[in-house]
């Protein structure tokens, strides 16, 4: 047997251990309560780009699609049925020109490859929604988005909310537009909003609201997002960017959510 062939097995019986392992931790977790919604702001890709001296305006973010990739998995695994990414703020727009065409090329990229997975078969369950104000994205990303909502509509083993070109602010005033709009054309002389009118609204209606954030690169702030629909959710931050979140950052979190439960459905009750 040569040096790749024993590298091989090798890798192979790696990750079998892993999945075992991964199988048993996962077993344990769902003794207790599982997040039905864990939103990620996944921040610190360019720190990561620097931190590990890559060259390129994407790299960090490339690097970031990787752990999308894995953390999805083990959620998946897990039984957490929603997962809601934070992938594109409308304050993103507001860095360098170069910088955000390249993120937005990446992301169509990534959008594009989804949709050849989506029409091979290859989703695994997956079905994936985007939120956000998608009317200000170039007419290319727009139809690549509407094509992969559509493939992936009927998959229910994990529904992935994608938020770009998103913010509080502007989800806020979206759903309160919609809601007179809907109100006036009821006819019946009612104007007054409810809150279920707004909430039914919102961008991210079509899931549940978020019972665990999760915000890496030690950031304490929710950067306007999701802010109206997580004032009773656990935040959780960590040090990690998010190119560097794996199997243990996740499962410490959902962990920390468990051992509040008691505290955090008390908040809920009396509010």
């Amino acid at each position: 047997m040569n040096t790749r062939e024993e590298v091989g097995e090798f890798t192979q019986i790696f990750n079998a251990l892993m999945s075992l392992m991964r199988t048993f931790i996962f077993k344990v977790l769902r003794v207790g309560p599982i997040p039905t919604n864990i939103s990620f702001i996944m921040d610190g890709n360019r720190r990561f780009a620097k931190k590990r001296n890559l060259e390129g305006l994407d790299a960090g973010h490339r690097a970031g699609f990787i752990s999308v990739k894995y953390i999805l998995q083990y959620c998946k695994e897990i039984g957490v049925p929603y997962v809601t990414l934070y992938a594109f703020g409308m304050d993103n727009f507001k860095r360098g020109p170069e910088e955000v065409k390249c993120v937005m090329d990446l992301m169509l990229e990534k959008v594009e490859l989804t949709i050849d997975q989506a029409v091979s078969g290859n989703m695994n369950g997956v079905r994936i929604i985007f939120a956000g104000d998608l009317n200000s994205l170039n007419e290319r990303f727009r139809a690549a988005t509407q094509k992969l909502m559509k493939l992936t509509e009927e998959n229910r083993d994990l529904i992935v909310v994608v938020c770009v070109a998103y913010s509080t602010s502007v989800e806020i005033v979206h759903a309160v537009r919609d809601s007179c709009v809907r109100k006036s054309k009821i006819g019946d002389g009612s104007v007054a909003l409810e809150l279920s009118d707004i909430e039914e609204c919102m961008y991210t209606s079509v899931v549940p609201v978020p019972d665990l954030v999760i915000r890496t690169g030690g950031g304490d702030r929710l950067s306007n997002f999701m802010t109206w629909q997580t004032s009773k959710s656990l935040l959780h931050r960590t040090e990690a960017l998010w190119p560097e979140l794996g199997l243990w950052h996740l499962v410490w979190a959902i962990l920390k959510f468990q051992r509040m439960q008691d505290y955090l459905q008390k908040k809920k009750k009396f509010h």
